[in-house]
């Protein structure tokens, strides 16, 4: 068996060309044996002499001679057909013997009629034959024409064979199903490499990025899985050092910082003071947001995921702003549970509320069912943000004081790049609308969690042998 496989490993071609090149010749050489195979089985005899039916069609085509020449040339033209095949031809005085009945309508008659081409009258002679005679599957038949011409002939009764119209159809139809299975295994077989590279390709950046690049098939998918993982080791790269790099600039930050605060409580001027520590302030929540981006934004493997109650999540971050006296209040609530991390996902909720009371003066949040699974719903009571900077808003360090109408900075604009980063990360998805009757709403969907373990039993991938490629 593995000197099969060798064999057949060396025989394949290793380009995509070459394969597609393979599968056109598999197919007609597959098209021209069962074409062969059934023109053998399907053909007709090549001497017609030995057809009854063509026996038959002259026998009626000399009756028809008969009739028409002058009744002197009668005997020498009747001479002549006694060297026909199949076809005994004699001379008949037209006296039928007693009980002759015309013959029954067989197909051999109906061949001769036609043969003849003009009305004949045709009587049945067996009754003079012998038990023998009459055995051995032949006609004894007498012809009358329309002009007196008589004769007498034997000849075979024999079931003219039909058209083998089923036969031929059913060749037809096997042909076409034996190619096109044929071109549907063997496309498939050579799809599967790129099918897998599609795979890995889009995994990369989401949660699930184990999936393994194709490590066989045609020299040109190699080619590009190759290339592909060196990229995949490339971004992960940068993407490590991005984030090393703003974890050392937020620590060495937090020192001066700290050491300005400590300088401007020694200013003596109130105001220059007050502006000098919110300045200080607004530093450092840049830090701490650009920090919380990056950490939010990362790739998370998901076995450090549990089973959270999305419901005690929104009601504590609502609990938590009604302790400060922020308008916030819980409309409806659900409890379903989700796969995901708790603490990322109340400070996605947090971004939402905080953001619609501070640019909507109040926050109402409502959980309901969706054919994702659930779906949290933040209200506002705001101008809302137009449809042509949604988009925009979404995209890191992108403010909307214009569509807020604000009058002085409070925020980065980080706040729904985090939260895009964490419901992406949870397999989820979050929409920016707005209201008809005003105000925007900020909807983030989640799946539930049996759904997202019935989806990672279905994504798991099933073994491939190598040969397979």
């Amino acid at each position: 068996m593995s000197v099969l496989r060798r064999l057949r490993a060396r025989l394949r071609p290793t380009t995509i060309a070459g394969q597609i090149a393979l599968l056109v010749v598999a197919g007609i050489a597959v098209a021209h044996m069962v074409a062969t195979t059934a023109f053998l089985l399907l053909h007709e005899p090549q001497n017609p002499d030995a057809l009854p039916g063509v026996a038959a069609s002259r026998l009626g085509m000399l009756s028809r001679l008969l009739d028409s020449v002058d009744p002197a040339a009668r005997p020498a033209l009747l001479a002549s057909g006694r060297s026909l095949p199949l076809i005994q031809v004699e001379a008949w005085d037209g006296k039928a013997p007693p009980g002759a009945e015309p013959v029954r309508d067989l197909p051999v008659i109906r061949r001769l009629r036609n043969g003849a081409g003009r009305p004949v009258t045709i009587i049945d002679l067996s009754a003079d034959d012998s038990e023998q005679e009459r055995s051995a599957k032949r006609l004894h038949i007498g012809i009358v024409t329309a002009n007196g011409a008589t004769l007498q002939a034997t000849l075979p009764n024999d079931p003219l064979r039909p058209p083998r119209q089923g036969a031929l159809i059913f060749t037809v139809v096997f042909l076409a199903l034996t190619l096109a299975l044929l071109c549907v295994w063997a496309t498939r077989a050579l799809t599967a490499p790129l099918k897998r590279l599609a795979g890995a390709a889009e995994a990369f950046g989401a949660r699930d990025d184990h999936v393994a690049l194709p490590e066989a098939g045609p020299r040109e998918v190699l080619a590009v899985s190759r290339a592909l993982d060196r990229m995949r080791s490339r971004v992960r790269r940068l993407i490590d050092d991005r984030t090393q790099m703003l974890a050392a600039i937020s620590h060495d930050l937090r020192t001066p910082i700290t050491r300005l605060r400590l300088r401007a409580e020694f200013i003596e001027d109130d105001n220059a003071r007050a502006a000098t520590l919110r300045d200080l302030d607004q530093m450092n929540g840049l830090v701490e947001a650009a920090l919380s981006f990056v950490r939010d934004g990362q790739v998370r493997d998901a076995s450090s995921f549990t089973l959270v109650d999305l419901a005690s999540v929104v009601q504590t971050v609502c609990d938590d702003f009604s302790d400060i006296g922020a308008p916030v209040s819980v409309g409806r609530s659900r409890h379903v549970l989700v796969r995901g991390r708790p603490e990322e996902l109340q400070r996605a909720v947090t971004n939402l509320v905080d953001n619609a009371v501070k640019y909507g003066s109040r926050a109402e949040v409502h959980m309901e069912a969706s054919e994702r699974g659930v779906r949290v719903c933040v209200r506002d009571a705001g101008p809302g943000i137009p449809e042509a900077e949604r988009e925009a808003m979404l995209q890191p360090f992108v403010r909307g004081d214009r569509a807020r109408n604000l009058n002085e900075a409070r925020g980065f604009g980080l706040g729904l790049s985090i939260v895009q980063a964490i419901v992406e990360a949870h397999d989820g998805r979050l929409i920016l609308e707005n209201g008809r009757a005003g105000g925007l709403a900020a909807t983030i969907e989640l799946p539930l969690a049996a759904q997202v373990f019935a989806g990672q039993a279905e994504r798991k991938p099933a073994p491939v042998p190598a040969e397979a490629a």
